[in-house]
């Protein structure tokens, strides 16, 4: 019994060391990756700053993203305007153009090839 509780205690201790490592590795890559992120945050700051004009040198970032934003809206309620004309169209079209429509040839099984005119009416 002395003996299991030995082994037990060995193996204990060797999980122990294999997470000390492992949470070594874990550390090291975090501090690398916490390197990464903070040249990218300066790289991108010095972007930033190269593309934010001077004070009274052109339209600030505020303004052009206003700007984006009322474009974007002008053309929701532009589409909205084409979807609206379009089912419009389609609701009115005279019932002349429904039935030409309807007997061209070849349309729903209709048309010459079955004994009818273009406009539907039956070929003489």
């Amino acid at each position: 019994m002395a003996t299991e509780t030995t082994e037990m205690l060995t193996r204990i201790i060797g999980g122990q060391d294999e997470l000390k490592a492992g949470q070594t590795e874990i550390a090291s890559a975090l501090a690398a990756h916490s390197e990464i992120l903070r040249l990218l945050a300066e790289q991108l700051s010095i972007v930033i700053e190269k593309l934010t004009p001077a004070p009274g040198d052109g339209p600030t970032m505020q303004e052009l993203l206003a700007e984006l934003v009322a474009r974007v809206g002008d053309n929701g309620a532009l589409l909205r305007r084409i979807d609206r004309r379009t089912d419009s169209m389609a609701t009115s079209l005279p019932d002349d153009v429904v039935r030409a429509v309807r007997g061209a040839f070849g349309a729903n099984g209709n048309g010459t090839a079955a004994g009818h005119g273009a406009n539907g009416s039956v070929a003489p």
